[in-house]
């Protein structure tokens, strides 16, 4: 019942805070981006390595990632699992709704993406904090979360698809609309 209540009323407040939010919104031209941000569910360690692949594929294209990944741990007790190589926030840097806060956080949401990547499978409220937040120019994420109104694209994707099938799967359909717009 409290997560209940935790859960509407952090959904109220975001949408409250993104009601002014004010971005340049950009076409899906992946040829032109260069900066891309990345958020994902860093939890667990096969996601963070599929990611890090992810944006070495896209740094080979000439693109800058920025990925940033929430891990449902707190610091402490997650100081054997981690990954120095990349940005990622911790279950005791959110507030009592699950707000997240923290230098790496703001960083992120302020950084002026080409495009942004919400790679999580499903709705987890700190990383969907910060893709509505984001002053990125493209958002995208999947037609199912709780923020779909925040996104410029969405898929929808089959129930057996994974992070790095979705990630691809975005490239790919965003590879398609360039061609369509170039040829």
């Amino acid at each position: 019942m409290i997560e209940k209540i935790k859960s509407v009323y952090g959904g109220f407040r975001l949408k409250q805070e993104t009601a002014g939010l004010i971005r340049d919104r950009k076409n899906p031209d992946f040829i032109r981006a260069r900066k891309i941000g990345v958020l994902y569910d860093a939890t667990e360690r096969d996601n963070f390595f599929m990611v890090r692949e992810f944006a070495k594929d896209l740094r080979d294209c000439g693109k800058q990632p920025y990925t940033l990944g929430y891990i449902d741990f707190t610091e402490v007790t997650f100081h054997s699992l981690a990954r120095p190589e990349a940005d990622y926030f911790f279950k005791n840097q959110l507030n009592w709704y699950k707000k997240p806060s923290g230098a790496v956080i703001d960083n992120f949401i302020k950084e002026p993406f080409d495009l942004l990547i919400n790679l999580t499978l499903r709705d987890i409220y700190p990383l969907d904090h910060i893709a509505a937040n984001s002053k990125a120019g493209l958002k995208i994420g999947r037609e199912e979360s709780a923020i779909a109104w925040c996104y410029d694209m969405r898929f929808s994707l089959q129930p057996e698809a994974d992070e790095k099938a979705f990630a691809y799967l975005i490239i790919h359909y965003l590879n398609q609309i360039n061609n369509v717009h170039t040829s």
